[in-house]
Order: C-alpha cells, then structure tokens, then sequence
C-alpha cells in the first residue's frame, strides 16, 4: 500500500498533522523519509510487552535511521516525574538531541509520558505517536495533550504538545486482551455519547460482532470514534472551550482512579463509572431521563464495563475532595461535563457539592 492509498484524517489545529488509519507499521519509514529530510536518529519509547510483539516490525521501515529502543514499566504509576528524570538520562546516553525524533509505541501511558518527554526534552524534539491500544488509537493519541501525574491529581503536569503523526496499524488490536479492550469502549461510548447518538445504537447493534472482534466492525469503530476527537480537537486545540466535553466521565473517573492509587481500578473502569456518575447528575439537572440513564448503564454492562464500584479506604466525600484538583475547575467552583441525552453534552457550572456527593452515592459504595 503506498503512502497516498492510506486513509487519513486530518487534524487542522494551529500544527496540522494527519491521523492515519489501518497503516502498516512497517510503512511508517517510508513516510518519515517523505517528511524529515534532516531524521537521522529515531528514539522508540514504549514497554517490553509491546516490544516484544511490534518494535521488529517497526524497525523494517526504520534501517536507514540510528534507532535506539527505551523501555518503560508497564502501569499508571509510571507517568511520574522521576520515570521522566530516568528516561533523560538514558536519552542523553543514547546521543538523543534537537534533531531527534520520539516515537511513541503504545497505550496512553506511553503515549503520555513519551509525549510529555518529547515536549521538553531540550525544549521539544519531534513526536510520533504510533498507537497500539484501542484506548489510544480512538482517542489518547489524538489532541497533542501529554503528561505525567502528581500525587494531587491524574495528569496535573503537563502540555499541549501535538504529534507530527498519529500511525494506527488496526492490527495491534488483535492482541489486546479484553481488559484493555475495555479501556477504549469506555472512551468510544463516550464518544458517542457526547457528539454521536448513531455511534452509540451501533454499540447497542453491534455487540457480537465487536466481541468476536470481526475486522470491518472494529475499523469503523475506530474510524468514527476517532473522527468524533479529530472534529473537535481541531475547533478547540488548547481546551478553551468545546473540547472540555471530551472530558466527561473523566472528573469523576480521575478522582477514582487518584484515590484508588491507579491501582484496582483501570481507567475505562474509572471512566465507566464516571460517566454513570455524571448521567445520574444529568438526571438531577433535568438534561437526561431515567430512562436514558438506564440505557448508558446498561450498553456499559453489556461489554463487562462497570457501573458501580465497592472501595475501601475512600468514601464519596473524600472522593469529592479529590475532584477540587480537576483542570477545568475555575475560581474554587467544580467545572462538569454532563450528557444532555443521547449524543450531546453541556459545560455545567452551577453543580453544588451535595448534589455531585449524591452522583457519587450512585456508583460508590463502601466495603
């Protein structure tokens, strides 16, 4: 397949790039050769597991470049500043400089944390995010948003950084196993959710053809979730006003995820949960029905995400505190993104705090 056969998508923020779909791994050199005419050294930033499975592959395309290889522990708990410190240290040991360019091999977390070192790495190298999970490809891959988590709060340092490239190769999904696989309906359906109530009958239509993971359903899934983020992030690149609906679930999700520890919970769970939470919510502001509700909950339930969660060591006041730290919050006041039906979503600022405790009482239940 040559370059000019690839489907893409074009993201036309401030730095245009291109988000290519079903491209082969292998190929991704030859684009780089048609792009960088100064690329003479290649920094690939992934983990073992995905090492393992993709970086030969990889590699085929990339033999006239150096290419060095960094490997980082698999987990959340890995976008920390001190992974950050440790990943500099092996780069200025590999030669990396101005000139270089990062690849990002893998989920969000790689994608976060080896975007996040590219954006300041000698005040910014060259970034290409080669996606490998469901959850990156429809949608962590997509935006330019990097980062690294404090113990406050999940991704409280970080930038906008845009990619030169997304490359999703479809054929790294076939190795997910279901968990990950998780990850990203949870991101889809919210896709759909907020901009796509077609996208979400087809997840209602559609579920044993995305469980046995036929190949043409996958790729429209993907195609239609990741042109939902590409639409929008290229009104809104730097979250000054649209884009802030792609982050519902996510207030709830992220203060669950920071007060479990990323550990018990994944973040389509937290996410999952976050968006039941913020339906309930919805309800309460007059924007959905219980009917509606009981919909999002049960499309959730059907690909074996959950709704709810029992915890130990949090309770939904401490989980509300925890939510002081989200980003869109403004002058002390809880900035949500609520669903208004199905395939639309608000900017709710007027949400008091007993009336999310009560959102929170909806999904959390202390063991």
């Amino acid at each position: 397949m040559s370059l000019a056969e690839l489907q893409k998508i074009e993201v036309t923020a401030a730095k245009p790039y291109p988000v290519f779909l079903g491209a082969p791994l292998e190929e991704l050199g030859e684009y780089l050769h048609s792009q960088f005419k100064d690329l003479e050294h290649i920094l690939i930033i992934t983990n073992r597991a995905v090492a393992e499975l993709y970086v030969e592959r990889l590699q085929k395309g990339l033999r006239e470049y150096r290419v060095n290889v960094l490997f980082v522990p698999a987990g959340e708990t890995e976008k920390s500043l001190e992974r950050l410190s440790q990943l500099t240290t092996a780069a200025l040991r590999f030669g990396t400089d101005r000139h270089t360019l990062v690849i990002a091999l893998g989920g969000g977390v790689i994608g976060d944390l080896a975007g996040f070192f590219a954006s300041v790495f000698m005040r910014g190298i060259r970034l290409v995010q080669v996606p490998t999970t469901l959850l990156a490809q429809v949608d962590s891959s997509i935006g330019g948003k990097v980062a690294v988590n404090h113990p406050a709060g999940k991704n409280i340092i970080g930038a906008f950084y845009p990619p030169r490239a997304v490359w999703t190769d479809f054929t790294t999904l076939d190795s997910l196993p279901w968990g990950e696989v998780e990850n990203g309906l949870a991101e889809s359906i919210k896709h759909a959710l907020i901009a796509d109530s077609g996208l979400f009958d087809f997840f209602e239509t559609q579920e044993e053809s995305l469980k046995r993971r036929d190949p043409s359903i996958w790729r429209a899934m993907v195609t239609r979730s990741s042109t939902i983020k590409v639409k929008i992030v290229s009104q809104d690149e730097c979250e000054q006003g649209v884009r802030a609906l792609l982050n519902l679930g996510h207030s709830f999700g992220h203060a669950l995820e920071t007060g479990m520890n990323y550990r018990s919970v994944t973040h389509g769970q937290g996410v999952s949960i976050g968006l039941v939470a913020a339906a309930h919510l919805a309800k309460t502001k007059g924007l959905m029905t219980e009917a509606e509700v009981d919909r999002v909950k049960c499309l959730l339930s059907t690909y074996g995400l959950p709704t709810e969660i029992a915890i130990k060591g949090q309770d939904p006041q401490s989980l509300l505190q925890l939510m002081q730290a989200d980003k869109k919050n403004q002058g002390g006041r809880k900035i949500l993104i609520l669903p208004q039906g199905i395939g639309q979503a608000v900017i709710s600022k007027d949400c008091s705090d007993p009336e999310i405790l009560d959102a929170w009482k909806q999904v959390v239940y202390v063991e």
